[in-house]
């Protein structure tokens, strides 16, 4: 094993080899006065652990990579201590996998579980040798409502053509009324022709870049509104954005801004254009400055079919509250005229051209299929009319999870819609047989849900996973996971691996993973010692006064081994984030093109939901 110099073991940080630029550091040091110096290698999840579930730390030893000269060289014994220093629990680590190496990371690492530690505090973890100490994290039922909360607020950010005001912000992110010249988008088929002008203001930025796309909104809306769903108790009315205090949760306010978005794009006839946006990448900062002409493109299928779903689900569940019962016939009326439009139309899969910058939004004829089958669900459900129960019948069967060997963790905020189809009044038994069948065989399998300790970090994904946007993927695995517990019929030792698949998967974004930091941004304000700080984004990325400085809560993109980034002319190379294990191919920057750095650390409204969506199952 590789000895550091005294000066490095008393915590003054392991700095990667200048090669490897922008690579991220392991957190070291006092960073909390009063408290021991931190150890990054000591991985917990920096908000928490419920009481009675499983509490496992991941102590990591590089062994290949970016960071393999930054050896673990602590003891195996270490402590519970309470934020007082108190010792509650004294143990022993226990090496994983009996000393081999982890492929997907490059390290080795040991495993300390302290689930008899029940009594709800702040603690850390202490290695006796080292004298230093885990990141701080809390034990209690509410343990990961601030996440929650803060990864909700992400899409006020997200908001266009509103002020961002500090009073919401709750920081120094703030902004005018950015594109209100969406009021004013031209038809990008047309121009110059003023007649075909409409108002398509609103909405949410799609990620880091400002366009808006109606068929990326397939797994947006529909987890934010399983989210809940699942847990409505957790969505309260305060979590700091203008409607706060109507009397209405506020995720479903949030959703509202979107839905209404939408509905501005839906045509009379039903149909939905594909997407709009900037026809050109001459940006202006702060987006308020920038005045540039927005465009819609063309009438499409699949953004027609997409905008069904999503209207359809939202009319069932803003049908609930007496305060939005008119809204909700609006979107049902709105859903029925989408799939009249969809159904009378030839496919169009092929409508997006990339002038309109900068998603391809296309949808194949199989995914069309494939969404027709959830809008099926959606509209059977507020309608019983059994012409919908047969379009289900026609295209369930389509979808990836029943077409595939497994249950897919893709496209996994959608297809929620078929184990809800398990609920709805006089489903079809032979369907709802064949979903809960193959939700039950995919338990089964270590291709869906291993046991934790094929992974290291206790959160195993499929090595392909690794690809631009893994975290949702990641947070998917955790979501269908729970889909099969809850509805598959099995028994309890199965429902309960299970449901700690799903926790490992959240654990591992809250610092349970190769850098030991949390995938959100700037999360410290939430009680995080170490979250991401850098992403791409035009609003708060690089040339803006938040570069180094983002809001809380941003799910960022991922590690990604197809990276294709490329140095600018007179900086560092960047190849070497090719040339790590698929788990390290990350690095903690926001530089636009050549260096790409949007395949790494963008994040996107479809991350962002399916975490909401998982992190929702664990807040109380």
């Amino acid at each position: 094993m590789l000895l550091l110099p005294v000066a490095t073991l008393l915590g003054l940080g392991y700095q990667a080899p200048a090669e490897y630029a922008y690579s991220i550091p392991h957190l070291s040091g006092v960073t909390i006065p009063g408290l021991p110096p931190v150890d990054g290698h000591i991985c917990v999840d920096q908000f928490g652990y419920l009481p009675d579930s499983q509490k496992v730390a991941v102590i990591s030893h590089p062994n290949r990579g970016f960071n393999q000269n930054d050896p673990y060289l602590g003891g195996i014994f270490l402590q519970v201590r309470r934020r007082d220093g108190k010792s509650v629990l004294r143990g022993k680590a226990m090496p994983w996998n009996n000393g081999k190496i982890h492929e997907d990371s490059g390290d080795q690492g040991w495993w300390f579980d302290f689930s008899k530690v029940q009594t709800p505090g702040q603690y850390y973890l202490f290695d006796e040798r080292r004298k230093a100490r885990s990141p701080l994290f809390r034990i209690g039922t509410q343990a990961f409502n601030g996440a929650l909360k803060a990864s909700t607020r992400m899409f006020f950010y997200q908001r266009i053509g509103v002020r961002l005001e500090r009073k919401f912000t709750k920081g120094p992110w703030t902004d005018g009324p950015s594109y209100l010249q969406d009021a004013h988008a031209r038809y990008v088929l047309a121009k110059t022709d003023p007649k075909q002008e409409r108002d398509l203001s609103g909405g949410w930025m799609d990620a880091g870049d400002t366009d808006k796309y109606p068929p990326f909104n397939g797994d947006v809306i529909h987890p934010l509104l399983y989210a809940y769903t699942a847990n409505p108790k957790v969505f309260t009315d305060d979590f700091g954005i203008p409607e706060s205090g109507n009397g209405l949760p506020d995720i479903l306010d949030e959703v509202k801004v979107q839905l209404d978005w939408l509905l501005r794009m839906q045509f009379p006839d039903g149909s939905v254009p594909i997407k709009m946006g900037n026809i050109d990448y001459n940006g202006t900062q702060p987006l308020s400055k920038d005045k540039r002409t927005r465009y819609y493109g063309p009438k499409d299928t699949g953004a027609t079919i997409y905008t069904c779903a999503n209207f359809a689900h939202a009319a069932r569940v803003y049908g609930k509250f007496p305060a939005w019962r008119g809204y909700a016939t609006v979107l049902k009326a709105r859903a029925l005229k989408a799939w009249e439009w969809y159904l009378s139309h030839p496919k169009t899969t092929n409508l997006d051209t990339g002038e309109i910058k900068s998603g391809i939004a296309n949808r194949s004829p199989a995914e069309q299929d494939r969404m027709s089958a959830y809008a099926a669900i959606h509209l059977f459900a507020l309608t019983q009319d059994p012409t919908f129960q047969n379009a289900i019948r026609a295209n369930y069967g389509k979808s990836r999870n029943m077409s595939e060997y497994l249950w897919s963790p893709y496209e996994a905020g959608a297809s929620e819609s078929l184990v809800d189809y398990l609920t709805v009044p006089h489903a079809d038994p032979m369907i709802c047989s064949a979903i809960r069948l193959q939700l039950a065989r995919s338990a089964k399998s270590d291709h869906f849900a291993p046991p934790a300790s094929a992974d290291l970090y206790r959160a195993w994904m499929e090595p392909s996973n690794y690809h631009w946007g893994s975290n949702f993927v990641r947070s998917s695995w955790g979501v269908v996971a729970m889909f099969a517990a809850k509805s598959a019929g099995l028994d309890g030792p199965t429902r309960e691996r299970l449901r700690e698949r799903a926790m490992d998967m959240l654990h591992s974004f809250h610092g349970v993973n190769p850098f030991g930091i949390v995938y959100l941004s700037n999360m410290g304000s939430y009680g995080a010692e170490y979250s991401i700080k850098q992403m791409y984004h035009e609003r708060y990325g690089f040339g803006t006064p938040y570069s180094k400085n983002p809001p809380p809560g941003y799910v960022v993109g991922g590690p990604n081994q197809s990276f294709t980034g490329k140095a600018a002319a007179g900086k560092p190379s960047l190849d070497w984030i090719r040339q790590q294990p698929r788990a390290k191919a990350y690095a903690d920057y926001n530089l636009a093109w050549p260096e790409s750095s949007w395949e790494l650390s963008e994040p996107a409204i479809y991350y962002q939901a399916m975490y909401v969506r998982l992190a929702a199952e664990f807040a109380h």
